[in-house]
C-alpha cells in the first residue's frame, strides 16, 4: 500500500465532508483509468484528508483556487484535480515510472480477481474485510480494501457510544441503506429524536446529527434523500417509500426547513 507520506505511487485524496455520489463515481473512474494503464494496484491508495489540514493547505496552494476533490498526487508531487486526469495529454509521461512496474520480490505484476472483475465491469465477490488501522490525522484504503468495500474502523468516531432505549413516545427509528464517502452501501438504523438524529450500527452510536445543522434536504426519488449538514458529511439515505415520507416530515418540521422548489427544502434559520 502507498502510505500517506510515500513518494512513489498514486494517492487519490478525498474529503468526506465534500463527497457526493458524482465524486464517488469519479473516484472509481480514476481507479479504473490507472489500472488500465497497467499500474499495479498496490501503488494506488485513497486517503480521506478531511482532518489533515496540512495536506489541505498544500492542495489549496497548488490549485491556486478552491480545489475540487478527488485531488491527485503522483510520485510525491501534487498533480491536480481528478476530473482532469483522463483528458491530460501529459499523463502517460507523468506515469511512465509506474506503468508496468514490477513489484519487488515477485518480478511480475500483481494479479487479483477483485481488480480483474472491477476492470471488466463484473460483479465482485464480497470479501470479508479486516479492520483497518488509521493514523491520528489521516485514514487510508489501499485499492483492494476500497474495491472490496472494506470497513474503516472509527474514522470519525474514535469511540462507540451505547445506544439509549427507544422512546416510543417521541422517537422514530428506520432501517436504511447509507452510502458513505468511498461508496460503500451500509445497512444502518437512523433514530430521529426530538433534538437530534442518531446513526446506529450494532447497537452503538456511530454519529449524531443535530437538526440545527441541517441546511438542506433533497428528495432524489421516492426511496432516496440527501441530508446536507453544515460543516459535515452529506447523508445519502435509501429507505422504503413510506419511511422516506415520514423522515421528510420529521426533518422538515424539526430542522425548520421550508420548501425551495420541487423535492427540496432549505433551512430558514440564519446562521
Amino acid at each position: 500500500m502507498v502510505e500517506l507520506y510515500d513518494t512513489f505511487g498514486i494517492k487519490i485524496y478525498v474529503d468526506h465532508n465534500k463527497t457526493t455520489i458524482k465524486g464517488i463515481d469519479l473516484q472509481k473512474k480514476l481507479a479504473k483509468f490507472f489500472l488500465k494503464k497497467n499500474i499495479p494496484h498496490s501503488l494506488i491508495s485513497i486517503f480521506d484528508i478531511a482532518n489533515n489540514f496540512e495536506i489541505q493547505r498544500r492542495i489549496k496552494e497548488h490549485s491556486k483556487k478552491i480545489p475540487r476533490y478527488p485531488y491527485i498526487e503522483i510520485n510525491g508531487q501534487l498533480w491536480g484535480e481528478g476530473i482532469e486526469v483522463e483528458e491530460s495529454e501529459e499523463m502517460d509521461q507523468v506515469l511512465k515510472d509506474l506503468i508496468n512496474y514490477k513489484i519487488q520480490g515477485t518480478g511480475e505484476q500483481e494479479n487479483n480477481s477483485i481488480v480483474d472483475a472491477f476492470i471488466a465491469g463484473n460483479t465482485m465477490v464480497a470479501v470479508e474485510p479486516e479492520t483497518l488501522s488509521i493514523g491520528y490525522l489521516d485514514s487510508g484504503l489501499n485499492l483492494i480494501e476500497w474495491l472490496s468495500l472494506g470497513i474503516v474502523s472509527n474514522i470519525w468516531n474514535p469511540w462507540a457510544v451505547p445506544i439509549e432505549p427507544l422512546d416510543k413516545e417521541s422517537d422514530f427509528e428506520f432501517d436504511v441503506i447509507r452510502t458513505n464517502w468511498y461508496g460503500r452501501h451500509q445497512f444502518r438504523k437512523y433514530r430521529f429524536t426530538p433534538s437530534e438524529i442518531v446513526r446506529i450500527n450494532s447497537q452503538s452510536v456511530k454519529a449524531t446529527l443535530y437538526y440545527k445543522d441541517i441546511q438542506q434536504l433533497d428528495q432524489t426519488n421516492k426511496k432516496n434523500i440527501i441530508i446536507k449538514i453544515l460543516n459535515g458529511e452529506d447523508q445519502y439515505i435509501e429507505a422504503l417509500e413510506d419511511d422516506i415520507i415520514k423522515m421528510i416530515e420529521i426533518i422538515t418540521s424539526r430542522a425548520y426547513l421550508v420548501p425551495n422548489g420541487e423535492n427540496q427544502w432549505v433551512s430558514k434559520i440564519t446562521i
